[in-house]
């Protein structure tokens, strides 16, 4: 084997693995020169690679602007299936912080919701992108890394989704930001068991709506 061709093998294993292991988030954009210098190697085995993960369908080349990660579409169930975790960690979450008496600061999380109503009717993903930072804040007490990771990456994995699902939460925005105010709310009172009722409500909602969207 050529060294030419072990260096293309090894640009290709590398991001195949960053985007299998959602390192690489779909809509992210990925520079030839950027990862060049990042694998100390050429454009060619770069480029090859670009051309071998197209074929696979992880990623779509953009003529002078380099490549994007796509997303793939999630079945319904398997978007149930992140919603439930995603309600069982935070609980779980909540929880521990009214077992340990802790509250959160909820200044920066109250101001975030303000600017998620800003952009809640523009049709970009604002609103969802200020949505991960408004959960990032609300999330700030998880001293468990491993935790915080898993719930992060779910709501990622959610908001880049495409098609259907995208068009229910898009129009799911003002419901969660009626629910987010009220949770809001709670946390700021450390009302932790309104503040579990209040994440159920949300999730429960968005369940339906994705359940009728289909029907």
């Amino acid at each position: 084997m050529s060294k030419q061709k072990r260096r293309e093998i090894e640009a290709y294993q590398y991001m195949k693995a960053k985007i299998d292991n959602r390192e690489w988030l779909p809509q992210k954009q990925l520079k030839e020169q950027e990862l060049t210098s990042e694998l100390k190697m050429s454009r060619t085995p770069v480029r090859n690679a670009f051309l071998q993960l197209e074929k696979e369908g992880l990623i779509v080349i953009e003529p002078y602007k380099g490549a994007k990660v796509l997303s793939k579409e999630i079945d319904i169930r398997a978007f149930q299936d992140r919603i439930k975790f995603i309600e069982l960690m935070i609980i779980h979450y909540f929880l521990k912080l009214e077992k340990e008496e802790k509250s959160i600061d909820m200044k920066a999380p109250a101001e975030k919701l303000q600017s998620m109503q800003r952009c809640s009717q523009s049709a970009q993903p604002e609103f969802e992108n200020q949505e991960l930072e408004f959960w990032q804040y609300i999330l700030t007490m998880e001293n468990n890394q491993y935790h915080y990771s898993l719930i992060m990456t779910c709501f990622k994995e959610l908001f880049s989704e495409e098609g259907s699902i995208n068009k229910v939460l898009y129009r799911s925005r003002q419901t969660k930001i009626k629910q987010y105010q009220q949770l809001v709310a709670f946390l700021s009172e450390a009302n932790y068991p309104y503040a579990r009722r209040e994440i159920r409500i949300l999730l429960n909602q968005i369940r339906l709506n994705i359940i009728q969207s289909i029907d």
